[in-house]
């Protein structure tokens, strides 16, 4: 390892070393003490910044490209969750299931549940809704429930295994994309991966694992079932790896396709019985997929382009239309974005189906996936997680050329940045989104994307201009 490495392993250590020590003696890492937790994560991020550059100087030894953020996640599992209290929610809902009740059924404070009091009921969000998380999340909740003590740490210890299966298969895919298997550190040393997952145990790490898994299935046993129904259950632990599904959908077969189908509507049925579905009607938390339209219908977080043009349509005068305006317009012009745009990575994905063209599948996924981290109305940190893994395969091979690095630019900025969102929760008594963080989060990844974006285009026709012309010679 060189000092750039040397140095920014050093940095990773000092500020996840703060972190747990501000957690031991406060007790938080947000509220009265979220202005220390920004300061030491970008401490922590030039760290990893550093440990990047260097990385790509000169290869960093595998013990220590394992080691450094192995000892990272060990330092966090020292801090109680604290960023975020959905870890509160999955014990709950597990020890629901070890009890044999359905956590569709019944919202958190409905006096049935009662008899089934445990602590970590009280500390779970949003206890006028029946459980928001899908059937493989409560896969795996149940299982911790029946196993394991209810307690935040079992929960740590699940997610940050599944955090380096993750990593494993990221490996394993950089490996079939013939890209550098150094890359990745990109996603082992990454601070708001290692932040979401071992301080806040995130189930997101579990839908990675699914989602990569189910890539590598797919790339390695062409016409097996295992691609479809790893993506399925992926699907099942939160929605957001359906957008991978049209980038393999010219992969699979449509023996394959249809076992996607047939899993995913295999898995939610049983689930239903009883509680229903909650897919028609009002909204009103109750259902499998009830709390989940909840959320969509009502919630909106530090989302970018989405606020501001639900901003913009809220200042056009449309309310005097007499319909649901500026929410149902917005709607309809983000959701027919994501339509168009997602049709158009279909269609490009049909050009890479080949065997031998896994790097481009694999960056028409981070594609598709940076599409919902633009668009969408509700952006908490751990959301990004899933394209952060992806993006580590848009990083140059040893054959492309260096621009290439401009595109990971404006995303790295972001994660770099979404640490201020958690400045909505520095009163406890007043969540409030502040403005100035949206911008500071957004209008310089914007600009950078645009930029990265333009210089890659006009890069690119140079190189094609250069090539034509030494052809005709």
């Amino acid at each position: 390892m060189r000092t750039k490495s040397w140095l920014g392993a050093a940095l990773l250590l000092l500020g996840f070393g703060a972190l747990a020590v501000l957690d031991a003696a406060e007790g938080t890492l947000r509220a009265g003490v979220v202005d220390q937790t920004i300061v030491w994560y970008l401490v922590a991020f030039a760290g990893f910044a550093l440990a990047a550059w260097g990385n790509e100087e000169r290869e960093t030894p595998v013990v220590w490209l394992w080691a450094v953020p192995v000892l990272l996640r060990l330092v966090m599992l020292t801090t109680s969750p604290s960023l975020s209290d959905d870890v509160y929610r999955y014990l709950w809902d597990g020890h629901l299931l070890s009890e044999g009740v359905n956590p569709y059924s019944y919202v958190i404070n409905d006096p049935a549940l009662d008899a089934y009091e445990i602590p970590v009921r009280a500390l779970a969000n949003n206890p006028d809704l029946s459980s928001p998380y899908l059937p493989t999340a409560h896969g795996v909740f149940g299982f911790a429930g029946l196993v394991f003590p209810s307690s935040p740490l079992t929960m740590q210890l699940i997610m940050v295994g599944f955090d380096l299966l993750v990593a494993a298969l990221v490996l394993r895919l950089l490996k079939l994309a013939q890209l550098p298997t150094k890359r990745v550190l990109l996603y082992l040393w990454n601070p708001l991966v290692i932040v979401e997952i071992a301080h806040g145990a995130h189930l997101d790490a579990l839908m990675m694992a699914l989602t990569m898994a189910a890539l590598v299935a797919t790339f390695e046993r062409r016409g097996g079932l295992s691609g479809p129904v790893l993506l399925a259950l992926a699907t099942l632990t939160r929605p957001l790896p359906v957008l991978v599904l049209p980038v393999l959908f010219w992969r699979w077969t449509w023996r394959q396709r249809a076992m996607f189908v047939i899993v995913a509507v295999c898995v939610v049925i049983p689930w239903g019985f009883g509680p229903g579905y909650g897919l028609t009607g009002e909204p009103t938390g109750s259902g499998v997929f009830g709390s989940a339209r909840a959320y969509t219908e009502f919630f909106r977080f530090n989302s970018g382009i989405y606020h501001w043009l639900e901003t913009w349509i809220g200042g056009r005068g449309l309310d005097d239309k007499g319909w649901n305006e500026p929410v149902a317009l917005t709607r309809l012009v983000v959701g027919a974005s994501v339509v168009v745009l997602i049709g158009g990575v279909w269609v490009k994905a049909r050009s890479a189906s080949s065997d031998s063209d896994v790097r481009r599948t694999l960056r028409l996924s981070a594609v598709a996936v940076g599409i919902y981290v633009l668009l969408t109305p509700v952006l908490h940190p751990w959301y990004t997680l899933l394209f952060f893994a992806l993006l580590v395969f848009v990083a140059p091979a040893a054959d492309e050329p260096v621009r290439r690095w401009l595109l990971l630019l404006p995303w790295f900025y972001l994660a770099a940045t979404l640490i201020f969102s958690y400045l909505t929760y520095e009163d406890p008594q007043a969540f409030a989104e502040r403005e100035w963080v949206r911008q500071l989060q957004w209008l310089p990844t914007l600009v950078l994307l645009a930029v990265s974006a333009s210089a890659w285009v006009v890069s690119s026709r140079g190189t094609a201009d250069e090539l034509g012309t030494a052809q005709n010679r």
